[in-house]
């Protein structure tokens, strides 16, 4: 199957640094996101239309973990402690005792 070109292919050059990075001021999104509903607002709006018996049935079909990220979004990963970092100690360093 052969490739199709894109009619008018986005320079990419013009808004990247040499390393691929984007230049200072240019968004890789210059247009931002397309009016509309997002699927999180979609969602929400779906679910808050159901039934209580709709509810039911569908929260029996996803796992406990799930239920509960539905409910109070994904669980914190800093780690960090009053701000500052935790170091990194391992376990094993490679060395043998001899």
């Amino acid at each position: 199957m052969p490739n199709k070109k894109v009619k008018n292919p986005v320079n990419q050059e013009k808004n990247r640094n040499s390393d691929g990075t984007f230049i200072k001021g240019r968004s890789g999104n210059p247009n931002g996101r397309p009016p509309g509903k997002s699927l999180k607002e979609y969602d929400r709006e779906r679910f808050s239309k159901m039934t209580d018996e709709e509810k039911e049935a569908f929260l029996k079909t996803i796992s406990s973990e799930m239920r509960y990220r539905m409910a109070e979004g994904n669980p914190q990963n800093d780690v960090t402690t009053g701000g500052e970092k935790i170091p990194a100690i391992p376990i094993y360093s490679g060395k043998s005792k001899e």
